[in-house]
């Protein structure tokens, strides 16, 4: 285990990933504790990985607000490059949004605080494009609370010559349309993450969900979330309900234009009685009248904005995919085209969609292993997608890749969907018998 790097000293580990750790550090000089993220060299991607690792100290490092974690100092030492930055102590968002420990008041406040921070950042000309739940962490002791948004590691340096353009980063589930499609987002992608955040948080569920990436991805593309349950408009405005199905809008044309302009109205939507009339598409004005009497219906459909299309409720799975957490069932997925293809197409167009869902999935995994290399899960998920593609070949170049690279077979049989694949293999045997035996040695159960 690491004791140093730079002048700080390595007090004990407080996180791992695939391709580093944080560690919790000791400023001698200051005596201050420390948040230490490190990259082993050996597992990033030479000179693509640390160019991202040197834009995250640079975009970060020049944001100084209460709302954005601060970076101490950047450095290398002992094959690692590592940031030293300010240690918050408090719960991530995903924790506080689990446990129901946030009432809607307190998350309208702490998206707010978190949309201060990106004004910020945007202002900078600069995108943090993975705004999510574990990367925005609450201070709250239960009457004050202050939200810090970490992790600018996917940032952008907006019109710089080392950017990017057609390489996606981020989570999927809280993936822009407009990213997803083009690699391209702008200030208003974050906005849209920070909406699917906001329903995320109020209704109990992701709006966008589904058993696969593919899933996800045709819904964030084509699908508006259902409507929030009457329950969650209590104790905030009931114009909720508008704001988000604005910040959802597939058109980042039809969504806020600023984050100056998202953290007005979370904050206006905090008192029951708020209002918001929309004139124009991206204009919001607070407006207070009188709330409706005690104990009268709420209708949170009653003010939806004219260009919002009617929104369709979400299919219900029995597994579903989160962007960065393990893939869970507690009952047989449905087929693929079932979970994939919408209602009322026919059994070619379905077929059609099931394989567009399934080419955009393939693009996404290959993208995923090329930022993380010894991305266990990503592995899997190829391996399954290869194989329902029937591109029996590259899905052999996979697994190998997977085992030269130290994934384990008992890593990429943690994903319930390989498992599935490794028993429909082992009963139909569609790879060739020496293709097949080799995949069952490593993989077989």
């Amino acid at each position: 285990m690491l004791t140093r790097l730079g002048k700080f000293e390595i007090i004990r580990l407080l996180a791992q990933g695939s391709m580093g750790e944080v560690y919790l550090g000791r400023d001698p000089v200051l005596g201050r504790e420390v948040a230490i993220k490190v990259i082993h060299t050996s597992a990033s991607m030479g000179p693509q990985a640390r160019e991202r690792f040197a834009t995250e100290a640079r975009a970060a490092g020049a944001l100084n607000h209460p709302n954005i974690v601060t970076i101490h100092e950047m450095g290398e030492e002992q094959g690692v490059l590592y940031l030293a930055m300010e240690l918050v102590k408090g719960e991530d968002l995903g924790t506080l949004i689990r446990a129901g420990t946030l009432s809607a008041r307190d998350t309208l406040e702490v998206l707010a605080q978190v949309c201060d921070g990106l004004a910020m950042a945007h202002r900078h000309q600069i995108l943090h494009r993975d705004i999510k739940p574990s990367n925005i962490r609450v201070i709250w002791d239960g009457k004050n609370l202050q939200a810090k948004v970490l992790d600018f590691g996917v940032a952008k340096i907006i019109n710089t010559d080392t950017t990017d353009e057609g390489t996606v980063f981020g989570t999927v589930n809280y993936m822009a349309p407009e990213y997803l499609s083009s690699g391209r987002p702008d200030s208003r992608s974050d906005l849209f993450a920070v909406g699917v955040i906001l329903y995320e948080a109020l209704a109990g569920i992701p709006p966008f969900d589904g058993p696969t990436p593919g899933a996800v991805i045709y819904r964030l593309l084509h699908e508006m979330p259902a409507p929030l349950p009457p329950t969650a408009f209590q104790s905030i405005s009931r114009d909720v309900q508008g704001i988000l199905n604005h910040a959802l809008s597939k058109d980042p044309g039809n969504r806020f234009q600023s984050a100056e302009e998202l953290a007005l109205v979370l904050r206006g939507a905090k008192d029951t009685g708020w209002r918001w009339e929309q004139e124009h598409p991206t204009v919001a004005h607070r407006i207070k009248r009188p709330g409706p009497e005690r104990g009268s219906p709420v209708n949170p459909l009653k003010d939806l904005p004219a260009f919002i299309p009617a929104a369709r409720p979400t299919p219900t799975h029995p597994g579903t995919m989160s962007g960065s957490g393990p893939l869970h069932r507690s009952a047989p997925l449905p087929s693929v085209r079932e979970s994939l293809a919408p209602s009322g197409t026919g059994p070619h167009d379905r077929t059609e969609v099931h394989k567009d869902l399934l080419e955009t999935t393939h693009r996404q995994l290959k993208q995923a292993i090329e930022i993380d290399p010894r991305n266990a899960k990503a592995h899997a998920m190829l391996l399954v997608t290869l194989y329902r593609l029937g591109r029996m070949d590259a899905l052999m170049q996979t697994l190998r890749q997977a085992r030269d690279r130290g994934i384990t077979s008992t890593d990429l049989r943690s994903l319930p969907r390989c498992r599935q694949v490794v028993m429909e293999e082992m009963q139909s045997c569609r790879l060739p018998l020496e293709l097949h035996g080799e995949f069952m040695d490593y993989l077989g159960i």
